[in-house]
């Protein structure tokens, strides 16, 4: 091989190493912008589910009479007319 082939040979390789390593993004900086964005994005899918789950909910709440009793019930402590409310409270002594 010629003087000229080897010295074209370490330009490309140059540029080859610079292209991959270099520069002003590099691909180990591309590479962790997509392991960023797949984490992005599956926070973001799991934070749809938690609306999609909470938009369900409101829909209920506001069409279900046994939905609305039942967080009045737990929620709010709120009881029929004619129904006796027993609070246990733990005693004290136990707790010692």
């Amino acid at each position: 091989m010629t003087i000229w082939r080897w010295l074209a040979l370490a330009v490309l390789l140059a540029a080859a190493i610079f292209a991959l390593r270099g520069g002003v993004y590099s691909q180990s900086d591309y590479l962790g912008l997509r392991r960023e964005e797949v984490a992005i994005r599956a926070r973001i899918d799991t934070l749809q589910r938690a609306v999609d789950s909470m938009r369900l909910f409101d829909d209920s709440l506001s069409s279900s009479r046994e939905v609305q009793e039942r967080v009045a019930r737990e929620r709010l402590g709120m009881i029929r007319p004619g129904e006796v409310l027993i609070l246990l409270v733990p005693d004290s002594a136990s707790q010692e």
